[in-house]
């Protein structure tokens, strides 16, 4: 009976051109899966995106804002996952959020102008 209220619901609320996509599914997890499925590539164009973010003609401080923004914006679509147990002596998200950050910051190094950001880059 839960299971029927859930299909409802996602029916509900799912636009109806989506509906033959998920009509058959026999359970509102699987709905949920095919939906999550579909949508979660979604940071693959801001991937894209931050990839090919160049200083240009921006200031150091609008460049350096406009990949933070992108990089914001991939932070609440891709989470680091984390160990549950209270005794982890590991601290791999901590290294992972780490790794992430340095990356950031020779991705932004290396998208200086080279003539104007030389000092700044080395």
């Amino acid at each position: 009976m839960a299971n029927s209220m859930l299909c409802s619901s996602l029916f509900n609320i799912v636009d109806p051109k989506l509906w033959m996509t998920i009509a058959y599914c026999d359970t509102a997890s699987s709905i949920w899966a095919d939906l999550k499925k579909r949508y979660s590539i979604a940071n693959r164009p801001l991937k894209v995106s931050i990839a090919n973010c160049k200083q240009g003609d921006m200031d150091i401080g609008e460049f350096y804002l406009k990949l933070v923004n992108l990089w914001n914006k991939l932070n609440n679509l891709v989470k680091v996952p984390f160990c549950m147990c209270s005794e982890c002596k590991f601290k791999v998200a901590s290294k992972i959020v780490a790794m992430y950050e340095e990356d950031k910051a020779h991705q932004f190094l290396m998208e200086l102008n080279n003539e104007a950001s030389s000092t700044i880059r080395s």
